[in-house]
């Protein structure tokens, strides 16, 4: 790190948002210190599908090219399987996602945060206090088996859905839904059969399949307490949970796979924020708010949130202008980012909690691609919601009556069938 002759910003939580948020500002010359209660490369329970517009901005950032290639894979789009057999897919208009493994997410972010001369990155390090005053913020950290304190001219919450920051800055708030929903998920050693992000439907839980290799798929579940208890534990979760869609089981073969990683599970999913900005405190990613994975927009939000920090932030604190007022710009354009992405999650929320809905959704879009492309887009930002293509809707509600496409179980890898196309 260079001088610390002048205070620094403060980034606790080490993960795609912190780390991209030092890169950020690293490359702007501001003096930013990243603490990590773990270690580097990180790992998580989550959904790996990166949506075009996350890509996009990884790109922006120089860390898409640091991504271990045998760790990623695009995808087209996204295909939703319904329980009684119909799907409905699109494509983004915007571009391939890509399916990145979170370690080699997070190793790229790393590699990129490491050659800033301007960021020092800090693992094992556990904030412990947060003393907001006028000119500066103190914080007390458990690091290098004592306790040390450092002051900081401005602190970023990155540190997920149970922020400490948030908390400590007395900015938490309810969250956007009440619903209490659990995720799990775990690696498998197949190829992928499909360029697009699976999700399949069920009572109470669903299925997602996310290709992040060559010879990798992600399978994660998310699931309503309140509807679905999995009857396994530990390390059977997942495979208990697989139990609950034979179809999908079936398309991983009939000896199953070799796993790539343990089982393992996370939850509830939903925390809230009172604010996104406060004196000398700024929240991002999943410590500013959390609704669900249904959607997959997690990252992507947390990355364009980065770029508004990128945007505006260096200004502010060269000219030392910190306060809530000063940074309240900054945190509606935080919160707008956050806010755009909640209706489309409570909608596909509806769809989990009945199955008629669901199912007549499904229908609808499987005779609309415009109606789902649009939906997908809007999710992303990259479309206003309100202005739904005509034509898209009157496709989806012929849909509903007269759906067009059923599934047809296709165990063949995708990279068998391009070679037999051949």
């Amino acid at each position: 790190m260079r001088s610390s002759s002048s205070p620094v910003v403060v980034i606790v939580g080490g993960g795609p948002a912190g780390l991209a948020a030092a890169v950020a500002l690293g490359k702007e010359g501001v003096e930013v210190i990243v603490i990590e209660r773990g270690t580097w490369p990180r790992d998580k329970v989550c959904g790996e599908g990166l949506m075009p517009v996350g890509v996009e901005a990884l790109k922006q950032l120089g860390v898409f090219s640091k991504i271990d290639p045998r760790q990623r894979r695009p995808f087209r789009g996204i295909r939703w399987i319904s329980d009684d057999g119909v799907t409905a897919e699109a494509d983004f208009a915007s571009g391939p996602g890509f399916g990145i493994r979170r370690t080699a997410l997070s190793q790229a972010l790393f590699d990129a945060a490491s050659t800033i001369p301007w960021v020092n990155l800090w693992p094992s390090t556990y904030l412990t206090a947060l003393e907001v005053g006028d000119d500066q913020v103190e914080l007390s950290l458990r690091r290098n088996g004592g306790i040390e304190k450092i002051q900081a001219q401005l602190v970023i919450g990155a540190d997920g859905r149970s922020s400490k920051v948030r908390k400590l800055a007395k900015m938490d708030g309810k969250p956007a839904v009440s619903l209490k929903r659990w995720g799990a998920r775990q690696h498998f050693s197949r190829a992928p059969w499909t360029e697009h992000v699976e999700v399949w439907w069920s009572e109470g839980i669903e299925a997602y399949v996310t290709p992040s290799g060559d010879q990798q798929v992600e399978i994660a579940f998310l699931w309503d307490k309140s509807k679905y208890s999995p009857k396994r534990k530990g390390r059977e979760l997942v495979a208990g949970l697989l139990d609950e869609f034979p179809a999908l089981k079936a398309r991983l073969g009939e000896d199953m796979p070799p796993t790539l990683s343990p089982s393992a599970g996370i939850g509830p999913l939903a925390w809230g924020s009172s604010q996104s900005v406060s004196h000398r405190v700024v929240l991002i990613g999943d410590a500013l708010g959390y609704v669900d994975g249904i959607t997959g927009e997690g990252i992507s939000v947390a990355l364009s949130q980065v770029q508004e920090l990128q945007a505006r932030l260096p200004s502010l604190i060269a000219s030392d202008r910190l306060t809530k007022d000063a940074l309240s710009p900054l945190g509606k354009n935080l919160s707008r980012l956050f806010a755009e992405t909640v209706p489309l999650v409570r909608a596909a929320l509806l769809l989990t909690q009945y199955p008629l809905l669901r199912r007549l959704a499904v229908r609808g879009l499987s005779n609309s691609r415009a109606l789902f492309v649009h939906l997908l887009e809007a999710n992303m930002g990259t479309r206003p919601l309100y202005k739904i293509p005509l034509v898209g809707l009157i496709r989806f509600l012929w849909g509903v009556l007269r759906p067009t496409s059923k599934l047809h179980l296709q165990v063949e890898p995708l990279e068998a069938k391009k070679s037999r196309a051949a």
